[in-house]
């Protein structure tokens, strides 16, 4: 055994018995009264929203779940050609964000997104072509970092993609500042 497989083998039994580790029991259920607050699960919070039907234009659009982590918030976008024609989808998505009245937020747009993160990958502009059931999508990305004390809090509850209307909150703090990247293909399952 080395000096140092010693030492860490001292360590934990050091830290072991100064933890004091006591075996778990599980807690025994209470009946409460049916009236009691406690007695039933607490209401849901997020809800799913509806699934999105096939609108007038052929398209589909959903957002995925924020991925939130130290201020960084990330959200995939999926437009889906639920139609009959090839639809094609350019560059990077043109889109808005609205607030909880349906203004339009006075933001900036980050094309790549590179002003508010360089940990998501840009694929970069292209055209992507949807054949009927096909599938694109982007990412939105932003930081929920409030510094700018003389600018109130931009809070947005709608995105606007391709006339779509996507329900959420993003939470742009102080920022401003909304990234999105570039259309991609979403891959088929199998390839």
């Amino acid at each position: 055994m080395t000096v140092i497989s010693a030492v860490r083998a001292l360590c934990v039994v050091l830290c072991l018995a100064g933890c004091g580790v006591e075996a778990a029991t599980a807690p025994s259920p209470t009946v409460r009264d049916p009236r009691h607050p406690l007695a039933s699960p607490p209401p849901t919070v997020w809800s799913p929203s509806p699934a999105p039907t096939c609108s007038g234009p052929g398209t589909i659009v959903a957002a995925g779940l924020v991925d939130a982590a130290m201020g960084l918030r990330a959200q995939t976008v999926t437009l889906t050609n639920c139609g009959d024609e090839v639809r094609t989808v350019r560059g990077y998505p043109r889109v808005r964000l609205l607030d909880a009245d349906g203004e339009p937020l006075d933001i900036e747009i980050d094309e790549g997104a590179q002003q508010v993160t360089t940990a998501v990958k840009d694929p970069g502009p292209r055209t992507v072509t949807l054949r009927p059931g096909r599938s694109a999508m982007f990412a939105v990305v932003w930081r929920n970092t409030y510094t700018d004390l003389s600018r109130p809090p931009a809070l947005g509850t709608t995105l606007v993609v391709r006339g779509h209307r996507v329900p959420g909150n993003v939470d742009l703090g102080s920022t401003g500042v909304l990234g999105v990247t570039a259309w991609e293909p979403v891959k088929e399952s199998g390839t």
